[in-house]
């Protein structure tokens, strides 16, 4: 069950509940699970309160939906009847779930906080909310009198917006009105110098473009360090790329444009794609050792590029000292409160029989399985045990191996399985980073709880939903996927614009293999590069690279293609130039967004800042397109044939 005790205004998100969920007490471990961290084991440990499971957390009002995980099984909470079936294709999730309205009954709403107030730029927007239905049209009332555009809705209310120049400070109220009545609501002020002050994510990103990297599949610079004795399957190996082929390949990274990039793990591991960690103060042999990356680093400042590192803290490998120390002591290990331990031993001879036997990891992980083992672990996955982020210790270790990196020349960090981490140990963390480090944390979905005091950005994978259930899969209108985008405009303030955002990472399949049609996949790239938040490009993009034949969660992991014969000449050229576009307009980079058009997947919007507007256009259908243009501009990019625009193809102009 959940039980709402009461409500406040959060300096952040406004207003927040402080609810309890709860449920009998069985098994030996509980997580309240929920689309704020994903349905993700690991950041809300239950605790036994009166014979039940019991957790209390803040939750912005709305309606949000949950479930618990008894001993790592997806449990409903049988007290609740409402249940519903929640669907994300962005992390292939479908499952019915419990139904959490979160509501205070106010109809009217608005405080100063900073999803509701805040300047970035040279605009700052003010945000009101009223429960659906109950509004005509609202004025904001301070210097001059400024309509607010009506700007999206959610399952309960409607949210208005006005957009006015860059200000100090603002008196204002709000003049509503209704079917019946004209109000006067509220008295308030804000000082934006103060509102800045609470988000202050580095002045560099806004300016980059990045390029993620599995170092194991883009370039092998270094035969010699090429891996032995790692574990390989099938279609799980390693194909020997590293740092060294990076550094060969900076010309490349150069010339396409992208000015920052993110790897992922690079330090010691079992396993090509390092998220099983062994040792998290060396760079791996395998890439090519210490050296190799301080020689990578110099390239990169030389260039002016920058560079974050992919940290796994959710959980370590099973083979680190830490873990390898449990084995050997049990409970005498000063290392047993490091991790999730249920009971003692951790595992049993025989599974540590078959583990150390001559047989291929193949026939290892099918016995390895069927076994039970007393920890918890990533996904149920014995090679990854989870660490207990409540010992004081394991945050001291994260901090410790994040300041250590970036001591020797790292530039912010991805932090991978983030919403698996309770948000107070970011919090805390953060505290203790550099100013000038990009923080940027894995939320698979709402990543509201995450934000400010957290990350500076999380990966955008509610803003992935929308663009595969729009471009992919033609699920929404063009106006649900505006509504969309509007929704997490209100939901992360001025956190949008320093997302993640992409069309594909190595955890999911590459949208080109998707769409199945390269005129699609440059429609989708070219919203991507001119919506706001900070655009990724996958290696290969690019060239094309497509999907591999597998189903796994290998299918986005082929090797980089560098036979220039056989790219694709005509999205690569596409990918520069917007690229190239995107580094040089401020508009785009943190002007407004100001939808159009959004109807019968046409797609019109602009991007406004005080001295530059950019006016897009996106096609997404069989049909040709009129458009009406406002008045004289200069094309940029695209293929608009005077006021003509063909299927799937879009086009990019100045006004």
């Amino acid at each position: 069950m959940y039980k709402i005790f009461g409500f406040k205004n959060d300096e952040y998100l406004g207003k927040v509940a402080e609810v309890e969920f709860s449920i009998p007490k069985r098994g030996s471990y509980a997580y309240l699970l929920g689309n704020f961290n994903a349905f993700n084991e690991g950041s809300f440990r239950m605790r036994e309160k009166d014979e039940r499971w019991s957790i209390e957390i803040e939750l912005p009002e709305g309606v949000w939906y949950y479930a618990f995980s008894i001993d790592g099984n997806l449990t409903l909470d049988f007290e609740n009847n409402e249940k519903t079936v929640y669907k994300r294709l962005s992390y292939k999730f479908k499952r019915t779930v419990n139904v959490a309205k979160i509501f205070s009954g106010e109809k009217f709403y608005h405080y100063p906080s900073l999803i509701y107030a805040y300047s970035l730029g040279d605009l700052a927007y003010i945000r009101f909310r009223a429960i659906k239905g109950t509004v005509k049209r609202v004025f904001l009332i301070s210097d001059q009198k400024y309509e607010m555009r009506r700007k999206a809705q959610d399952d309960l209310f409607e949210y208005f917006e006005a957009v006015l120049p860059r200000k100090e400070r603002l008196e204002y109220y709000f003049e509503i009105h209704t079917a019946d009545e004209i109000i006067d609501y509220g008295d308030f002020k804000v000082d934006f110098n103060e509102q800045k002050e609470m988000f202050k994510p580095p002045i560099w990103i806004f300016e980059r473009v990045f390029y993620q990297i599995m170092p194991d599949r883009f370039a092998n610079g270094n035969p010699e360090n090429d891996p032995r004795n790692c574990i390989e399957f099938k279609n799980i190996t390693h194909h020997g790329g590293d740092l060294e082929g990076i550094i060969e390949r900076l010309d490349y990274i150069e010339e396409l444009g992208v000015n920052a990039l993110y790897l992922t793990p690079i330090f010691e591991s079992m396993t090509y794609h390092g998220y099983d960690i062994i040792d998290y103060f060396h760079v791996a042999k395998k890439f090519g050792g210490d050296k190799t990356f301080e020689q990578l680093v110099d390239e990169l400042k030389k260039r002016d590029i920058k560079l974050i590192l992919d940290g796994v803290f959710h959980h370590t490998s099973f083979f680190h000292p830490y873990f390898q120390d449990i084995l050997e002591k049990g409970k005498e290990s000063k290392y047993r409160n490091f991790y999730r331990i249920i009971d003692f031993p951790v595992v049993s001879k025989k599974f540590l029989k078959v583990l150390h036997s001559n047989k291929s990891w193949v026939e290892k992980y099918q016995k390895l399985r069927k076994f039970k083992w007393n920890y918890e672990s990533f996904f149920s996955v014995w090679l990854m045990p989870r660490l207990n982020h409540e010992n004081s210790e394991v945050r001291k270790f994260i901090r410790t191996v994040m300041k250590y990196w970036l001591e020797r020349g790292a530039d912010g960090w991805r932090l991978d399985v983030a919403h698996g981490i309770p948000p107070d140990v970011w919090r805390e963390i953060k505290k203790d980073i550099p100013d000038d480090a990009y923080l940027l944390g894995e939320v698979m979905d709402d990543a509201r709880l995450w934000l400010f005091d957290k990350f500076h950005g999380t990966m955008n994978y509610p803003l992935y939903e929308a663009l595969l259930r729009f471009f992919v899969y033609n699920e929404i209108t063009a106006e649900e996927f505006l509504n969309w985008l509007e929704l997490l405009s209100v939901y992360y303030g001025p956190a949008e614009y320093t997302m993640y955002n992409f069309l594909d990472n190595h955890d999911v399949e590459r949208f080109l293999g998707l769409v199945r049609d390269k005129r699609k996949y440059l429609c989708a790239l070219t919203f991507l590069m001119t919506y706001k938040g900070i655009p990724a490009i996958y290696y290969g993009d690019e060239v094309g690279l497509d999907n591999m034949d597998i189903d796994s969660m290998e299918v986005s992991r082929v090797p980089m293609e560098w036979n220039e014969k056989i790219w694709d000449k005509e999205i690569l050229e596409t990918t520069k130039e917007l690229i190239r576009l995107r580094k040089r307009s401020k508009a785009l980079q943190k002007g407004a967004f100001v939808p159009i058009f959004f109807e019968d997947r046409l797609l019109i919007y602009e991007r406004v800042s005080e001295e530059e507007r950019i006016l897009i256009g996106i096609n997404y259908s069989k049909k040709e397109a009129e458009i009406e243009l406002p008045g004289k501009v200069k094309i940029l990019l695209g293929q608009l044939h005077g006021e003509r625009l063909p299927p799937f193809s879009f086009f990019i102009s100045s006004l």
